[in-house]
């Protein structure tokens, strides 16, 4: 296409501005849609073109996606598209409006003469039909686009989230195929649900249940959403699920024993009939007297944590009836309904209890309170909660940084005595509590001791200097508890109290286990407190390797008890548990035949059954590369069998090498270097 012919038909010239690789249309950049999210980190909004350029340019992003120098047209009629020598583009919707620059995609075709709009982001030349997306061009090769059209039976108000269209021979959604055109098809009166020959369809696919099975529904011609996640057929409730949170699966499932004439949707996690109360995961519960959404209670504070106004919504998770609370469909274990109420944030209160969602704190519940210092919108606000002993989490032990941070709090609130903070205060001022003079001695991890304890130069209120020591890398303790030592920003933070019982009463069980002489904790992940297994029997628990423990009782992977291993009958051999008719590989049963002696672990992290399998962790491996019968390991990352020499790469590979590397590796001389 020559310039005169493209501006003379569909297509006028574009005046663009360039700066070091980077296209600026009406001082807005163009980027890559390649990559459209990168540039965010530029923030676009408002920079001149030749600045943004520069800080693009030092800053590695990649250039705009055009020819530079070349002639670009945009479409006279479809102004999201432009053309190069080499491409048509298309400017992603939403990114001017949302980051401040355009996201420039290029396509794998190009589009003819008279491309013309069919509605609902439906658009056709005179050779092909398209889809415009949020985020691509869909080319609807299968379609006739000289019959494309809106489907008959499309009431007015259809949403081009929803809108089917029909060649005659296909009906489409999204410019995808979804059903012939002789199907029935009749819209929901909610975008993502249509009815297709009888079957409900969200999206391009039948409701399923869990199993991946289509779910029966009794009327599918009478379906319709109530709200949200919650529908039915006249007959059943019909509930969108939904397993896994960052990576979900959603799948159906039906209610048919619910009252439909008093059935009510309270939000998209509760509904609720005159007999139950139903939660979006398939949980039932019998309540008493009014079930009904807890509310939630926002305060918005000033710079000292007074409250200035609040604001009262209906919590997502929370619900209480006349007697009991329910978190998530569950019912929370001795809260007290009628009197439970939120503080703010992620605490929760009832006459008797403090909650941090559904676990219940150790603290005063008459003395425990909730605030926050606002700063302005731009920076950090920290939240404050504790109760007279002390700061949430603290367990009494405090630093001079910590009463700081309380100050503005408690001088706002003079009608507040007698708490940790008062009591710090005065002791300053008697006998200078946070002056040290005597010398003090270092014990390592940043710890140093005199009259008190110091931790990174700061003393520290709360620990007792004359019986403080170090337990292990992470772990400390005194004549009043075990700690946690701080490993995230340990220069502002203080060890965290997890038992209460003394120093000389801790015992390693062997990583990760360990007990205070009553408890058993696993501590899995360093920078976080130890957890107590509530369960274990300490006299008999050992641990066994790899995260595997035993007691008296049960069998643990990482504290977790597994109920289908008994410790009597279950060895564990590497990272594997193996019982007469089980074997558990990382916590989880491994779906394998086996006879119980055919079972050879070469390697901790390997499992041999005779000369029939062999697997890396749960991955099994090809049994024909290896001779099983001869295979074993020399080191930790070399194994051999008669035939060849391998290295393991520590996550599930075997690779073949020559014999030299494995003598290398020991540092023996190889024949010819």
């Amino acid at each position: 296409m020559t310039d005169t012919e493209t501006v003379c038909a569909d297509w006028e010239p574009l005046d663009l501005e360039w700066h070091q690789g980077f296209a600026f249309m009406d001082d807005v950049l163009l980027g890559d849609g390649r990559v459209p999210d990168v540039y965010i980190l530029l923030s676009p909004e408002g920079a001149r073109p030749g600045e943004l350029a520069q800080r693009a340019g030092d800053g590695g992003y990649p250039p705009s996606p055009l020819m530079a120098g070349q002639p670009v047209w945009r479409h006279r009629r479809n102004p999201w598209i432009l053309r190069d020598a080499l491409h048509d583009y298309y400017l992603l919707p939403g990114y001017r409006e949302r980051h401040g620059y355009h996201a420039l995609q290029a396509l794998p075709f190009q589009f003819h003469r008279g491309l013309e709009s069919l509605g609902h982001q439906y658009w056709r030349d005179e050779t092909g039909a398209y889809w415009f997306g949020e985020y691509a061009i869909t080319e609807i090769r299968q379609a006739r686009p000289d019959s494309l059209a809106l489907l008959p039976s499309s009431p007015a108000s259809v949403a081009s989230t929803s809108a089917l269209f029909s060649d005659g021979a296909s009906i489409f959604l999204h410019g995808k195929f979804i059903a012939a055109a002789t199907a029935r098809v009749r819209y929901c009166n909610h975008p993502s649900y249509r009815v297709i020959d009888g079957q409900v369809y969200k999206g391009f696919k039948p409701l399923h249940q869990k199993d991946g099975t289509p779910l029966p529904i009794a009327n599918p011609d009478d379906f319709h959403m109530l709200a949200q996640r919650w529908g039915t057929d006249g007959q059943s409730i019909i509930v969108q699920a939904q397993q896994g949170s960052s990576i979900s699966y959603d799948y159906f499932y039906r209610i048919d024993n619910a009252d439909l004439t008093t059935f009510t949707v309270l939000n998209e996690r509760y509904a609720k009939d005159s007999r139950r109360a139903y939660y979006l995961t398939g949980k039932t519960i019998r309540y008493v007297g009014d079930f009904r959404l807890l509310k939630g209670w926002q305060p918005v504070f000033d710079e000292c944590g007074r409250v200035v106004s609040a604001s009262e919504y209906e919590d997502d998770y929370f619900a209480v009836d006349d007697k009991f609370v329910y978190a998530a469909g569950t019912r929370l274990r001795d809260a007290h309904g009628p009197s439970f109420r939120h503080l703010g944030f992620d605490y929760y209160r009832d006459r008797q209890y403090v909650y941090q969602r559904q676990k219940r704190l150790d603290v005063d519940v008459e003395s425990f309170v909730v605030a926050q210092l606002y700063r302005n919108d731009q920076d950090y606000a920290p939240v404050l909660a504790g109760d007279k002993n002390g700061p949430l989490g603290s367990g009494g032990i405090i630093d001079a940084a910590m009463q700081q941070a309380w100050a503005p709090y408690f001088e706002a609130h003079p009608q507040l005595k007698d708490y940790w903070w008062h009591r710090l205060q005065a002791k300053a001022g008697a006998a200078q509590i946070f002056s040290e003079t005597a010398p003090l001695r270092a014990i390592g991890l940043g710890f140093d001791v005199g009259r008190q304890v110091h931790f990174h130069g700061r003393a520290i209120n709360g620990l007792d200097a004359a019986s403080f020591k170090l337990l292990d890398t992470h772990l400390c303790g005194d004549a009043h508890g075990l700690y946690l030592i701080p490993f995230h920003n340990a220069e502002t933070q203080v060890p965290e109290r997890f038992s209460t019982e003394p120093a000389e009463h801790f015992r390693s069980l062997g990583s990760p286990y360990l007990t205070d002489g009553k408890t058993v904790y696993c501590h899995r992940v360093f920078y976080h407190p130890p957890e107590p297994i509530r369960k274990a029997h300490a006299p008999s628990f050992e641990s066994c390797g790899h995260g595997w423990a035993k007691d008296r009782e049960a069998v643990y992977y990482y504290g977790e008890a597994k109920k289908r291993l008994h410790p009597a009958e279950t060895r564990v051999l590497g990272t594997y548990a193996i019982s007469p008719a089980l074997i558990f590989s990382e916590g989880k049963w491994l779906d394998v035949d086996f006879a119980p002696d055919e079972v050879r672990v070469p390697h901790p992290d390997f499992l041999q059954l005779g000369t029939r399998k062999l697997f890396c962790h749960r991955r099994p491996l090809s049994a024909k590369r290896f001779d099983l019968a001869t295979l074993e390991f020399l080191t930790e990352r070399y194994a051999r069998d008669r035939h060849r020499f391998y290295y393991y790469d520590g996550h599930g590979t075997l690779t073949e090498v020559d014999e030299a590397d494995y003598r290398a590796s020991l540092g023996q001389p190889v024949a010819g270097a």
